[in-house]
C-alpha cells in the first residue's frame, strides 16, 4: 500500500505541475491496464518414469497411504483433480510410437479423438502409461497449486516415451531415440522431439492461446531419462552433447514463445536417475551419468538437476526408490517416490523463481 501511495502522489504532484505551466499530463495507467498475465507452460519429458510407469493401487489406495507417510493432510485434491495446474500427456512404451499414425491405440493420451493435438484436464490420477499409473506430473502439480488459480491456471505438457534414449536401435528407433544430430553435427531426420514433441507442444500452446486467447510463456522443460544411457561407456561419453544439442534445438523452436522470445531464458530441468536396479545400468554406471548431468547442469546457463540422492534438507527428494507399492520391473518408483520426485521438481521451480 505504501508503494501504491507514493506512486499516486508522486504522479498527482506531476500532474499539477504540467497543469500549472498550461501542459496535459499524461494519464496514469491503473493497474488493470497491464492486462492478464500470460499463461505459464512447463514440458514434461523423458522415458518411463517421467512418462509414468507407477501404479497408484486401486481407487487410489496406495497414493492415500503415501500421503499418511508423508503427512500431507490434503491430498484429496489428487484424486478428484488439481484445477489450478492443467496437464496434457501423450505417449507409450518402448518403440511403440508412430510417426504414421499418432492415433495408435497403445498410445495413451489426453485427448482420446486427436490424440496429437492434446487436451487440457485437472491434473490427477491416471495421466501416465495407462489409466491405472500415474507420472510426477501429480507431485509437481501439488506443489504448484498454490502459486495459480483454477482461472489462471498453470498449464503441464508432458510427452514422454517409455525406454527411449540417444542411441536406442532397431526398426523402429525412430520411436525411441531423442537424438538430434550426429557428432558430427548433422541433423536426425526423425527423431522423438521432432516427430513428437514438437507438433505436440506447438499444438497444446495453440490450445492455450485459443482458450485464453493470450499467447503462453514456456518457462521451463522437465526432464527425467538416462536408464537407457547409463549402461554402456560410449553412451555416457556422448550423453552431455546430445542433450545439450537437443535443448538448443528446442530453445531456438521455441524462442517465440519464451520470456523476451528468448529461447533460453526456458530453464532445463534435469532429474537424476535411479542407481541401482538389474535391468538397465547397474549402480556403479548410473551414478556415473548422474555425475555427467550435474556436471552439464552446473556448467550451462539456465539449467538445473533435481538430486534424488540429495540429503534430507534438499527438495524432499532424498533416496528415491523404486521397491514397494506401486513400483514395476525393479526400475520404476514406487508411489511415494513417484509423487515426491514430481514434488522435487515443483519445489525447484519455485526456489529457483521460475514462477516469476
Amino acid at each position: 500500500m505504501k508503494k501504491n501511495t507514493f506512486l499516486f502522489c508522486a504522479s498527482l504532484l506531476a500532474g499539477l505541475a504540467l497543469t500549472s505551466c498550461g501542459g496535459n499530463p499524461e494519464p496514469t495507467p491503473t493497474p488493470s491496464e497491464a492486462g492478464p498475465k500470460a499463461p505459464i507452460v512447463f514440458v514434461m519429458s523423458g522415458q518411463s518414469n517421467m512418462e509414468g510407469n507407477t501404479n497408484f493401487g486401486t481407487n487410489g489406495a496406495y497414493l492415500t497411504k503415501a500421503f499418511e507417510d508423508l503427512g500431507i493432510t490434503d491430498g484429496e485434491t489428487c484424486l478428484t483433480g488439481i484445477d489450478s495446474v492443467l496437464t496434457s500427456y501423450y505417449g507409450n512404451g518402448y518403440g511403440e510410437l508412430d510417426r504414421n499414425n499418432y492415433n495408435r491405440t497403445d498410445v495413451h493420451a489426453s485427448n482420446t479423438e486427436d490424440k496429437i493435438k492434446g487436451k487440457f484436464f485437472a491434473t490427477k490420477i491416471g495421466m501416465g502409461h495407462t489409466d491405472s499409473m500415474m507420472g510426477p506430473e501429480l507431485g509437481c502439480a501439488y506443489v504448484l497449486k498454490e502459486h495459480a488459480t483454477a482461472e489462471e491456471p498453470i498449464y503441464l505438457v508432458k510427452m514422454a516415451s517409455s525406454g527411449s534414449g540417444f542411441a536406442q536401435s532397431g526398426s523402429s528407433a525412430e520411436g525411441k531415440n531423442w537424438e538430434v544430430k550426429t557428432a558430427d553435427g548433422t541433423p536426425v531426420e526423425h527423431n522423438l522431439y521432432v516427430d513428437f514433441l514438437k507438433p505436440f507442444l506447438k499444438n497444446n500452446l495453440d490450445l492455450i492461446e485459443e482458450e485464453t486467447g493470450i499467447k503462453p510463456v514456456v518457462k521451463g522443460w522437465l526432464w527425467h531419462q538416462g536408464e537407457s544411457d547409463g549402461g554402456e561407456e560410449a553412451k555416457r561419453n556422448a550423453y552431455a552433447r546430445r542433450l545439450s544439442d537437443m535443448i538448443g534445438a528446442f530453445r531456438t523452436d521455441f524462442a517465440e514463445y519464451a520470456k523476451d522470445e528468448d529461447g533460453s531464458n526456458i530453464a532445463f530441468i534435469d532429474g537424476m536417475t535411479f542407481e541401482g536396479g538389474t535391468m538397465l545400468a547397474g549402480a556403479a554406471d548410473a551414478k556415473k551419468l548422474n555425475e555427467i548431468k550435474a556436471a552439464a547442469a552446473d556448467e550451462n546457463d539456465n539449467r538445473y538437476i533435481v538430486d534424488t540422492y540429495a540429503n534430507e534438507e534438499h527438495t524432499d527428494a532424498n533416496l528415491l526408490k523404486v521397491s514397494g507399492e506401486g513400483s514395476t520391473q525393479g526400475v520404476h518408483y514406487n508411489t511415494k517416490d513417484e509423487f515426491r520426485l514430481g514434488m522435487a521438481y515443483g519445489r525447484l521451480i519455485v526456489e529457483k523463481g521460475l514462477l516469476d
